[in-house]
């Protein structure tokens, strides 16, 4: 599929699920708030220092409120897909609407400039492999020395036989009592989104990184098929 069918499959398919993405996300996800909560601990900064935020692929705003409270002096720049995640995160973000800015758009269709952070949860495995290394050599471009890239995603296991597993053990947890949602088990939105996603390893992901030039990369945290990862310029 090319890339422009691609990204035109993606936005309808999100700006249909945005109205429950987050009841849906936090029932399907059992790591979903320190998934986010790892990502932000990477930034290198102290709260009372201002500095520019680049978060690709906003959805509704999730990550961009956890950022916005805990560094009360960051600016953001969003961009996403969906103009309905969007909507979702404007309304989500009001209280910040002085420090915030969304943008529709292609995860790579960023301005240039120079940002002190970019995040993304959650959105990159979207990408092909060649796409995702290209849109790694651009955010490294973007940041000065010591600046921050922090990846949150679905990410294949090195071994398919813990793919196995992960489903398996998926399916098998059960729902949170009293959330209402379409769907019956959290495998069937672990793995729906795999007709047009393209998930790497984690390895895949730090050696891409390590040669795109990121002087330190690891991966602090990890739970089942998710990962975050930490990258430092």
């Amino acid at each position: 599929m090319a890339p422009q069918d691609r990204s035109a499959r993606l936005r309808r398919e999100f700006d249909r699920e945005a109205g429950g993405y987050d009841r849906t996300a936090l029932a399907s996800m059992p790591g979903y708030a320190e998934l986010h909560r790892t990502l932000v601990r990477g930034i290198p900064y102290m709260p009372t220092r201002s500095f520019r935020v680049l978060e690709l692929g906003v959805g509704t705003g999730t990550l961009t409120q956890v950022v916005l409270r805990g560094f009360p002096h960051a600016r953001v720049l969003g961009l996403d897909l969906s103009p309905r995640m969007i909507a979702q995160a404007r309304t989500k973000l009001h209280a910040f609407r002085d420090r915030v800015e969304l943008v529709a758009g292609d995860l790579g269709a960023f301005p240039p400039g120079e940002f002190d952070v970019v995040l993304s949860a959650l959105a990159i495995h979207h990408l092909s492999d060649r796409e995702k290394w290209r849109l790694f050599r651009r955010i490294y471009r973007s940041l000065p020395p010591g600046g921050y890239f922090g990846d949150a995603d679905d990410h294949l296991p090195e071994d398919a036989i813990f793919d196995t597993r992960y489903s398996q053990i998926a399916s098998e947890l059960a729902p949170q009592r009293g959330r209402s949602r379409s769907w019956t088990r959290p495998q069937e939105v672990w793995h729906e989104h795999e007709k047009f996603d393209h998930p790497c390893t984690v390895a895949a992901e730090l050696v891409a990184l390590e040669r795109t030039g990121f002087a330190h990369v690891g991966n602090p945290w990890r739970f089942y098929g998710q990962a975050v990862v930490w990258a430092y310029k």
